[in-house]
């Protein structure tokens, strides 16, 4: 690892990036991109900084940007050791999040030898006598954001309480007047397209998809205008069990009837097929596990996960556009199979006992498997199986599978120790009988399921799971019978063995 410099006395010469962050697309307040830029042209030239051009500059809440595209090309680029700092012209312009910013400093900044620079207080992450003054700044920032969405939740509830209004946008078929207080009216021009869809949608024969195709609204647009009481003469304030409802100004003669709107709520629950008690017999045993090639979680069942998947997405995923739906199929098939045909004969915990006694390092296997897989992916790119953009994204996520394996040994781990947790293990999968409980083992035995449409592409154990050689443990080959819509894949997790 890099030597971090341990105060700005240290820093002349190193190589810098800038982050530059708005909360909205067109916010150009006092702390808006030119003003941050001036402050880090300033900081570079007075500590004699390198300006490598990166600029990561994005417009997000300083409470989620951690979440973003541009926070994880930012790690990407950190990663590949493409800068030593990165400057922030103002505190309060890095994030508004306590906890994801000593995540990232531990996590991702200070081990890949980056510091992070407050350039209007002249903080340097890296230096000791700092550290406390960054942990003020970074609460303080979070402090006033938390305070500034309690002052505006309290500001449309005041509005509500006094106006009848619901604040936020007008919702289609309604607009503002132009005069205090801006209250809603309807607007003629616009509310029979609404009043149109309530009327389709109550013969029970249509579906929001192809109201969609007729109307050019969003599916999921149409289904928030069917469930809105508003058309109703209804103004709700707040959902779930603490919803207050409260009669509008044209709740008389509303645009939408009760008749109307009674009938399009009975076809609404006829259609439904979640919702109501959590049902204990279906829990999702990859929930949270899952995860597509291009960073997005996804659920086990497959139509539900394909559908929602490349509904939410402008540019759908490539892996995604090009294969077939899951149709009856989950992903649950193949790795139950797996689990179902870890060995627990003498043989391999003798050899799980030698690799812990010699030091060794399954999961230097796990490795090696992807490392091959990065080959074949360029492989298929260059004989022009493969477009760009898939190719770039399942690059980026086999390059995060392997910057990620730990390499640990397990020294100091009796080798009894590990035969016992596996046979703890193996007990427990025979003996699990409730959902919830086949859940839990699934987690402690996975750590990321990555795949690509159908296939699955590649997996992470947990740290447990390895360091008590599991992955020696997991069969070579497991004979299967493939389900409808499963492709062959390759189903890697760090031991020796793939599912065909």
């Amino acid at each position: 690892m890099k030597r971090l410099p341990r105060s700005l006395d240290e820093i002349g010469g190193l190589r810098a990036a800038r982050w530059i962050r708005e909360s909205t697309a067109g916010q150009y307040d006092r702390y808006g991109p030119a003003s941050q830029r001036e402050q880090q042209d300033r900081f570079i030239e007075r500590h004699g900084l390198v300006d490598t051009g990166l600029v990561y500059q994005v417009a997000h809440s300083g409470r989620t940007v951690w979440r973003s595209a541009t926070m994880a090309t930012m790690v990407d680029d950190l990663r590949a050791g493409r800068f030593d700092l990165l400057l922030t012209g103002y505190s309060d312009r890095w994030q508004r999040n306590l906890r994801r910013t000593l995540e990232l400093l531990e996590d991702e900044l200070h081990p890949n030898g980056v510091a992070l620079v407050m350039c209007d207080r002249k903080i340097l992450s890296s230096d000791p006598s700092d550290w406390d003054e960054l942990i003020s700044e970074a609460a303080g920032a979070e402090k006033y954001s938390r305070r500034l969405s309690e002052r505006i939740t309290e500001g449309y509830a005041a509005k509500f309480d006094q106006e009848h209004d619901p604040g936020g946008h007008a919702a289609l078929g309604f607009r503002r007047l132009p005069e205090p207080p801006h209250t809603l009216e309807i607007d003629p021009d616009r509310m029979p397209v609404v009043v149109g869809l309530f009327e389709q949608y109550a013969l029970g024969n249509v579906s929001a998809v192809q109201l969609e195709a007729e109307t050019g609204l969003a599916a999921t647009r149409i289904r928030m205008i069917l469930m809105n009481p508003l058309y109703n003469g209804w103004i709700r304030r707040h959902r779930g069990t603490n919803e207050t409802r409260r009669p509008a100004p044209w709740r008389a003669a509303p645009p939408v009837s009760d008749e109307l709107w009674a009938r399009v709520e009975e076809v609404r629950r006829a259609k439904t097929r979640g919702g109501g008690p959590k049902n204990w017999d279906r829990v999702d045993l990859l929930g949270g596990l899952l995860e597509c090639v291009c960073g997005r979680q996804l659920r086990n069942d497959g139509t539900f996960a394909d559908g929602r998947h490349r509904k939410h997405h402008a540019n759908p995923c490539e892996a995604w556009g090009r294969k077939a739906r899951l149709g009856d199929a989950t992903w649950e098939t193949p790795v139950l199979a797996q689990v179902a045909g870890i060995a627990l004969d003498d043989v391999t915990l003798a050899s799980v006992v030698a690799a812990l006694g010699s030091n060794q390092q399954p999961v230097a296997i796990d490795r090696a498997r992807i490392e091959r897989q990065i080959r074949e992916l360029a492989l298929e790119h260059a004989g022009g199986l493969l477009g760009d953009d898939t190719y770039l994204t399942r690059l980026k996520a086999l390059r995060e599978q392997r910057d990620a394996i730990v390499e640990r040994t397990a020294a100091g781990l009796p080798g009894h120790r590990a035969v016992e947790w596996l046979r703890a293990l193996g007990e427990s999968l025979q003996t699990a009988d409730v959902p919830k409980e086949k859940a839990d083992l699934m987690h402690a035995i996975y750590e990321r399921i990555t795949v690509a449409g159908p296939e699955i592409v590649g997996v992470r154990l947990t740290g447990a799971a390895y360091a008590h050689g599991l992955a020696l443990a997991l069969p070579e080959k497991v004979e299967m019978a493939r389900p409808t819509g499963f492709e062959p894949a390759t189903f890697g997790s760090g031991g020796r063995r793939s599912i065909r």
